[in-house]
């Protein structure tokens, strides 16, 4: 009889937790002091990039949904020079900044260091020690709520006073890779203030779609927050400080709001609610849920193929896409939801030759819930694509080119790329055949289905010769 680690009696696979997964785990012997080489943390709707600068621990926060058009446009033009920095775009949230004022990550001062992307329960941990003190930090986006998560143990060399960081600089996009630069240092810079909000920090800023809060408190362990001062410095950052001290531990909880069309009160209460939530149940229960969550999401499928180099990838692969892939707008392929740089964003767009391979191994996988945000997306923007087909090119049904912004509209330069819209009307067809869901049939994927094959209907002509032929077009990004 086969012997198998899935027990078909009880569907669950028997296997020793978390080691199945954790022999792929992203392991560091050295500090990641290069952003693009930082640490991805997410729960498919808030994505947190964190890595190390000499004394300091930088986490870049985003959210999905964080979507601004500076300026509309009443059709979308991707590399139009009028259009550069006025496009639609996605917006990060801000930066949570844990100076140590000590240079404890410098390799030049370490003489034991290691970090860990835990891919089981989503988890960083980062441990550093060396003659000026050690360093112990875990963080984690929880799961459920997106609440970001941290807790530090520190034994410093002397005492210092710890400093928590909450700011936001916006900044230009720079959406064409800085091949089409727009010499105007001071775009996206409004629109920002700081508040305190009885003890949490809110740094809010506007956007055309709403306004939205960012904030963070510190909770000191086995203390009271009464030695935790406060200072807004300016309208773009607020420095939270711990009693001077050469030993301390910590925790950090930070939130994020979606865009909303009220007052900045409204949202700063939002996010400080959610805060109060977070304190309250405390890091380890959070955790706790937050792994289990992870759990189930593993146990859905396993990978291996005796190439330990193509098992890393995939685990990396189901990875991100959990961590980027189920909030309510899809994590575009470039980034995720893991921009670093302020809000720069090369590419700005969802280019459909690049974004489709995010989603083609997932229904293998058994991940057909996070295709939905993005066939949510595309089923959305149906209605351009069909004012395209008929506005542009005359035809029935729906048209969708390579380039499209947030609200799914074409970029009028690539409206000869026919190609799209089969290719997504396909991922609506896998993705019933994968689940049965008649529902999605019959509300989403039937009427993509059919809008895609009256347009392809369109494309081919009766030659002379009897035979049909495709109409002339272009490439992917091609005019």
């Amino acid at each position: 009889m086969a012997q198998s680690a899935f027990d078909p009696e009880t569907m669950q696979w028997q296997l020793a937790w978390p080691g199945r997964v954790a022999r792929h785990d992203l392991v560091y012997a050295s500090p990641p002091e290069d952003p693009t080489q930082g640490v991805p943390l997410g729960n498919g709707d808030v994505g947190v990039l964190v890595w190390c600068d000499s004394s300091r621990v930088v986490m870049a926060v985003n959210k999905c949904d964080l979507f601004d058009d500076p300026t509309p446009q009443e059709s979308l033009r991707n590399w139009s020079p009028e259009q550069e920095e006025l496009s639609p775009t996605q917006r990060h949230a801000g930066r949570i900044i844990i100076d140590f004022r000590l240079p404890v990550f410098d390799p030049f001062y370490l003489s034991d260091f290691e970090a860990r992307l835990s891919l089981s329960d989503a988890t960083f941990t980062l441990h550093a020690s060396g003659p000026l003190g050690t360093v112990d930090l875990r963080a984690f986006v929880d799961h459920q709520t997106g609440v970001l998560c941290a807790s530090a143990r520190i034994g410093l060399s002397e005492p210092v006073v710890v400093e928590l960081v909450t700011q936001r600089y916006g900044s230009r996009t720079f959406g064409h890779w800085y091949s089409q630069v727009k010499r105007d240092p001071s775009v996206g810079l409004s629109g920002t203030a700081a508040n305190l909000a009885e003890g949490v920090a809110v740094i809010t800023q506007e956007l055309s779609t709403g306004l939205f809060a960012l904030g963070s408190l510190i909770d000191p362990t086995g203390g009271s927050r009464s030695g935790v001062e406060h200072e807004r410095r300016h309208s773009r950052e607020i420095a939270t400080r711990l009693p001077e001290a050469s030993k301390t531990a910590f925790d950090l909880y930070a939130a994020v709001t979606s865009p909303m069309n009220e007052d900045s009160g409204r949202a700063i209460d939002i996010v400080r609610d959610i805060l109060s939530v977070s304190t309250d149940r405390g890091i380890d229960a959070l955790h706790a849920s937050h792994a289990g969550r992870w759990q189930e999401f593993w146990l859905r499928s396993l990978m291996e193929s005796g190439d330990d180099y193509l098992d890393n990838l995939w685990h990396l692969t189901m990875y991100y896409a959990n961590a980027s892939q189920s909030g309510r707008f899809p994590g575009r392929f470039i980034f995720g939801q893991w921009g670093w740089n302020r809000d720069v964003q090369h590419w700005t767009f969802y280019f459909h030759w690049n974004q489709q391979q995010v989603y083609w191994p997932l229904n293998a996988a058994g991940h057909h819930d996070l295709l939905s945000s993005y066939l949510e997306y595309r089923f959305n923007s149906l209605p351009y694509a069909r004012e395209d087909a008929r506005r542009r090119l005359n035809a029935p049904g729906a048209m969708v080119c390579d380039v499209a912004d947030w609200h799914g509209r074409n970029s009028v330069g690539e409206m000869e790329n026919h190609t799209p819209v089969a290719q997504i009307a396909l991922e609506f067809w896998r993705q019933y055949l994968y689940t049965g869901d008649r529902r999605f049939l019959e509300e989403r994927a039937h009427p993509y289905l059919l809008d895609a094959a009256a347009f392809f209907e369109t494309l081919f002509e009766r030659g002379d010769d009897g035979l049909y032929h495709g109409r002339g077009g272009t490439g992917y990004e091609g005019w």
